[in-house]
């Protein structure tokens, strides 16, 4: 199990520094988009902030994975880029989405091994702590 938390961890962790670190700057060419998901692309690009956020967020949680550091709350940050990821994939780009499975299945792979570091989210006295 090690072994494949490690793999999976790495894996994800190179592909999200990859991508977010070929978005700064400008590494890979732009693909050829039509219909919807151009119109979607267009606009993320002109919300101005959400890309650089989101490339950001992925290329902090790639270091943190990579490095093995603060794992457990990456998982969970990272989680609805990964589901954003599969959707957009599914709905709009169909030929993305053997490496968004990936992406998603292995960031849910890593919530599983890490479930203990969650359980006190989820304990009867920490949801009641505010009352």
């Amino acid at each position: 199990m090690k072994t494949a938390t490690f793999f999976i961890r790495t894996i994800i962790g190179l592909l999200l520094v990859f991508v977010s670190v070929a978005y700064f700057f400008n590494l890979m060419p732009d693909l050829a988009n039509t219909g919807d998901f151009k119109a979607f692309q267009l606009g993320l690009i002109s919300s101005v902030y959400l890309m650089p956020m989101v490339k950001t967020i992925e290329l902090l949680c790639g270091i943190s994975y990579l490095t093995g550091q603060y794992v457990a709350l990456c998982n969970l940050i990272v989680l609805p880029v990964s589901t954003n990821i599969l959707f957009i994939n599914f709905f709009l780009n169909p030929n993305g989405i053997p490496l968004a499975l990936f992406v998603f299945l292995g960031n849910i792979f890593l919530i599983y091994t890490h479930w203990k570091s969650y359980k006190s989210l989820f304990n009867r006295k920490s949801i009641n702590q505010f009352d």
